[in-house]
């Protein structure tokens, strides 16, 4: 494993040298408000590789939600044979985490480091749900994905690592927290098969 001084160099290495293959799914979505499902396959701090069956205007502004990394705006800076890229200015707490984050994904193998994306991620139908607060608060909430063990939420209510909630009827602990949301496990799983773009939590 890692020793923190070996992430800190790593991490300035990546700012000098941004850029890190990856295989993320996510959905985009078009000035006129249409979203569009497609996948990360190059990503920096300062841009955003997409393979889409749709490829946006050159300066069209997107907005694009990456899963394990949350939600992203930018400008189209060219379009490619298979998608598009897109050119962002992240501020600076912003850029520092992703930094991070994308450091952690280019070295996982490398170091050895688990890899939390254990299970097949689905986008269902029905994609509000409520989340119920410890308190008795109950908020509306959107689901990015959702897997057998997890979902990814997106939503402006801020929640603490480690806070128990309860989405839709299934109770779940806040695993990490991003700008527009979080990523729950639930404490108890679906079952093999219960799990298909139809389920509502």
């Amino acid at each position: 494993m890692p020793t923190q001084s070996q992430l800190k160099l790593k991490t300035v290495e990546l700012n000098r040298y941004p850029t890190v293959k990856v295989e993320l799914q996510g959905r985009f979505m078009l000035p006129s408000r249409t979203e569009h499902e497609c996948s990360v396959i190059e990503m920096s701090t300062r841009e955003i590789r997409i393979s889409a069956p749709v490829a946006p205007e050159i300066g069209e502004k997107i907005i694009i939600y990456i899963a394990e990394l949350g939600r992203f705006e930018g400008g189209v800076v060219r379009q490619e044979p298979a998608g598009f890229a897109i050119g962002m200015s992240l501020p600076k707490a912003k850029h520092v985490k992703l930094a991070e984050q994308l450091t952690w994904y280019g070295n996982r193998e490398a170091w050895d480091l688990p890899d939390n994306r254990l299970y097949e991620r689905i986008v269902p139908f029905m994609r509000r749900t409520p989340l119920h607060l410890s308190d008795g608060k109950e908020v509306i909430v959107k689901i990015n994905d959702i897997s057998v063990g997890g979902v990814n939420i997106e939503t402006n209510f801020k929640l603490p690592q480690g806070a128990k909630v309860t989405l839709g009827a299934k109770p779940a602990t806040v695993l990490r927290v991003f700008d527009d949301g979080f990523v729950a496990k639930f404490d108890d799983p679906f079952a093999e098969g219960e799990l298909n773009e139809f389920t509502k939590l």
